[in-house]
Order: structure tokens, then C-alpha cells, then sequence
């Protein structure tokens, strides 16, 4: 529980983002979401990580809910909010995966779209209105640590609730709350969800975990449950679209990201 709370007490330390695309007129929402899906792709391709995607949003969205110069000039060109989420994940993966990303397989991955020296210039613009803070906890750390503490390893359950996460990641929205509500909602959903019968102990880790993250009681803590179930109905509607998709891109050589919001695509074959 020490690292819970130790967790939530930096977490009160940062500062909340904000949906930035109200800033814009230009970049919107489906912008990320199509971000968001290429890089899952580009670590299926390449074998990382599904999670560091996350990571890399959480990095983004702070960056984006930053005043600086940078942050403004990116949600004013699409190709500019492109190059901070392609950044973005060059940065996670580079301090969470064991291999590593170079900005030379990175100028490929986009097809030569973005030189190495665009990407490193947007690197430094991030990390400084991060004020180099890229160890502060995020949803998926909280769901991490929760599901470690209640001792909940069993696959459909553990499955579950990184399928809501991945959900809350593909969504703006989900950034504006504290991480540890998001983290927290991805678990009690995946609770009411399964077959899993919670022990006696693990009902009171539960009630704990409750209290100490102040969610008792809580409307974002309900707001965010709310919006993952309905997120969750949504995808199960398309779940058969989207095999069909999955089947057909496989039989391409490239992935694209879409021509209206990205320009760029990777290559599986790399």
C-alpha cells in the first residue's frame, strides 16, 4: 500500500491536463485516435510493447496542455501534432523498452517524412515543457500496482482491464482525470465484468485502495466508469469490422495511418 500511496502523492504533485483540442481548429480528436492506432501497429511490427503507447500519450498530452511556443505550433499543423506523438513514443520507448528505437529506423518508419534532426529538435521541445519529468505515474502504472496488490493474475481478468486501458489511452478525455481514477476505473470495471469472485482479503485491499486514492465518493471515479462501459459497448459492436480490417491490412506490405490525418506509414516488412 506504501507504493500506492507514494504513487498518488506525486500524483498530486503534477498538473492535470487539459483537452487541448478545444485550443485548435485544426487538429481534433480523431488526429490522436489515428496516432494512437498507427502506433500500436508500429509495435505489434516491431514487436514492443503495447503499454509504452500509453506512456507515450501520457507524455503528449502533457506536453500538449503545456503554454509552451512548441505545444501551440503543434495543435495549429496536423503535420506538427503528428511529429510530437511520433516523438513522443521515441521517447518512451526509449526509457521503458529494453531495445532501442534509433532516429535513423524512425526516419524510416515514416517513410522519410520527418528528418532526424525535425525529430530530435521536438524531443528537446517536450522533455524541456516536461521540465525532464518522465517518471511521473500514469493510469497504467495505477492499474499495474492495483491488480499487483490484490494478487489478480488470472488472464481474463488481467486481459480485461488492459483492453479498458487501451480504450482510456485511445481517448483524450481520459487524460483530463487523475491517472490513478482512470487506473482505478479500468479495474472495478473488470471486476463487475468477469467471473472472478474477489476474497475476503481482496475485497479489503479493494476498500483500502478506495480509501487511500480518495475514490469513495468520488464522480470522476464514476464519470470514468461510465465512459469506459460505453467505450467498451462501442468496440464490441465493431470488434467483427475490425478483425476484417486486421485481415485485409495483413495482406499489405504498408499500414497505413490514414491520408487526411497522417502521411505517413510503416512498413511491417523493416
Amino acid at each position: 500500500m506504501d507504493s500506492i500511496s507514494a504513487m498518488h502523492l506525486q500524483e498530486k504533485k503534477s498538473p492535470r491536463c487539459s483537452n487541448y483540442f478545444h485550443r485548435s481548429s485544426v487538429v481534433h480528436e480523431s488526429c490522436r485516435t489515428a496516432m494512437v492506432n498507427w502506433l500500436f501497429q508500429i509495435s505489434d511490427a516491431l514487436s514492443l510493447n503495447r503499454e509504452t503507447v500509453g506512456i507515450a500519450m501520457s507524455f503528449l498530452d502533457r506536453f500538449l496542455s503545456s503554454s509552451t511556443a512548441r505545444s501551440a505550433k503543434a495543435l495549429d499543423d496536423r503535420h506538427q501534432f503528428q511529429l510530437a506523438a511520433i516523438t513522443a513514443y521515441f521517447i518512451a520507448v526509449k526509457i521503458y523498452e529494453p531495445v532501442q528505437l534509433g532516429v535513423d529506423m524512425l526516419v524510416k518508419l515514416c517513410r522519410g517524412f520527418y528528418e532526424q534532426s525535425a525529430i530530435l529538435e521536438m524531443e528537446k521541445d517536450i522533455l524541456y515543457s516536461l521540465e525532464w519529468r518522465v517518471s511521473s505515474p500514469t493510469a497504467l502504472d495505477f492499474m499495474r500496482q492495483i491488480l499487483e496488490l490484490l494478487t489478480l493474475n488470472e488472464p481474463s481478468f488481467v486481459e480485461n482491464s488492459q483492453r479498458h486501458m487501451g480504450n482510456a489511452t485511445s481517448d483524450v478525455h481520459f487524460s483530463t482525470f487523475a491517472p490513478s481514477v482512470v487506473g482505478a476505473a479500468c479495474v472495478a470495471i473488470s471486476f463487475r465484468e468477469s467471473n472472478v469472485s474477489p476474497s475476503s482479503d481482496q475485497l479489503s485491499f479493494w476498500e483500502q485502495i478506495c480509501q487511500e486514492l480518495e475514490l469513495n465518493d468520488s464522480k470522476e471515479f464514476f464519470d470514468v466508469q461510465q465512459r469506459l462501459q460505453s467505450k467498451s459497448s462501442h468496440s464490441k459492436k465493431l470488434r467483427n469490422v475490425g478483425s476484417a480490417l486486421t485481415t485485409l491490412s495483413s495482406r499489405s506490405s504498408y499500414i497505413n495511418v490514414g491520408d487526411a490525418r497522417s502521411p505517413v506509414s510503416i512498413n511491417v516488412n523493416v
